[in-house]
Order: structure tokens, then C-alpha cells, then sequence
């Protein structure tokens, strides 16, 4: 049984290849993520537990745009071929999950530390400065690429930075 299953959404990582070295008569996966971002995100885990079902990589990926293409309810088609192997359940049936509570949300604002704030202040005008001169896919991933960048910010600065200066005083909880 593979828990967290979308752990091994990427096909050529190092993990997804050794789970699906392993020598059993049967095998399930459990995750409550199975697409975390694109309809690719399926492919690996079927291709643990029913290989072949969805296809090679390939053939998969464009079964997806053509799907993706589709204006009228266009992923019914990959839903329905795999709902035999899939058990969803959802917190708003209470028949199944009668004990699970209503889902709460607590907003908690951090403020950034001056390093973090001073660091987050230099990257936005990098990121437009490179915005204005880039295009089509390289936009998308400058865009992508700074969204890291960001979030390593936030973290901690020696995160963005590789200075492994950890100070807690650098980042604020």
C-alpha cells in the first residue's frame, strides 16, 4: 500500500521508480490529492497500481488535451475510466464521515521581518524588469521561478539567499 501517493506524481523521479520496483501480488495507493495540478498528476499513481490502464505517458498526455479542448464538461470521459478504481469520499456527505466536523478557517497574518521585507522589495521590480522583456513559455516560467523565490523570502532569507545564516530573528512566526 503507498500512502500519499501523489508523492510519486513525477514519473522519472528516483521514489516513483523504486515504488514500482517492489515485488507484490497487489497494490493500492491512498492519497487525497491525486491531482495537485495538471491531469498528468494521474498518470504515475494508475501506472503503479494498473499499469497500462491510462496508456504510456504519451498517449495519456494527449488524451488530456484533447479532453482540456473539449468546451461541455470536457474531463467526464477520464472521470468515468477511472472511477472503478477510485473511492471517493467527500466531507459534505455525512453519511460516510458522519464525525468529521465542519471545516474551519482561521486567517493568521505574519508580518516580515525587515530582512524578509527588504528582500521581497528587491525581487518585485527584478521580476517586472524581466517581465518586459520576456515572452510566451519563458514569461510563464519567470513568473513561476519568482513565485519560489518569493515563498523561500517568506520562509526564511537565508532560504533565498544559501548563506545559511539562520537567525530566527530573520523570519517571524
Amino acid at each position: 500500500m503507498l500512502d500519499q501517493a501523489q508523492a510519486i506524481k513525477n514519473p522519472n523521479a528516483k521514489q516513483t521508480r523504486c515504488v514500482k520496483t517492489l515485488a507484490v501480488d497487489s497494490r493500492l495507493a491512498l492519497t487525497g490529492t491525486p491531482v495537485e495540478n495538471r491531469p498528468g498528476d494521474l498518470w504515475p499513481i494508475f501506472d503503479f497500481i494498473n499499469p497500462g490502464r491510462l496508456g504510456s505517458p504519451k498517449e495519456f498526455t494527449e488524451y488530456t488535451k484533447r479532453l482540456a479542448e473539449q468546451t461541455h464538461i470536457p474531463y467526464r470521459p477520464m472521470r468515468e475510466l477511472v472511477r472503478p478504481c477510485i473511492l471517493r469520499r467527500l466531507k459534505t456527505d455525512r453519511t460516510v464521515i458522519a464525525d468529521l466536523p465542519d471545516k474551519t478557517e482561521m486567517k493568521a497574518f505574519c508580518q516580515l521581518s525587515r530582512k524578509q521585507a527588504a528582500l521581497y522589495e528587491q525581487a518585485v521590480p527584478a521580476l517586472a524588469e524581466q517581465l518586459h522583456s520576456a515572452e510566451g513559455i519563458r514569461r510563464n516560467g519567470l513568473v513561476l521561478s519568482f513565485l519560489m523565490h518569493f515563498k523561500q523570502i517568506c520562509n526564511h532569507p537565508s532560504q533565498w539567499l544559501g548563506d545559511r545564516a539562520w537567525s530566527e530573528a530573520d523570519s517571524r512566526r
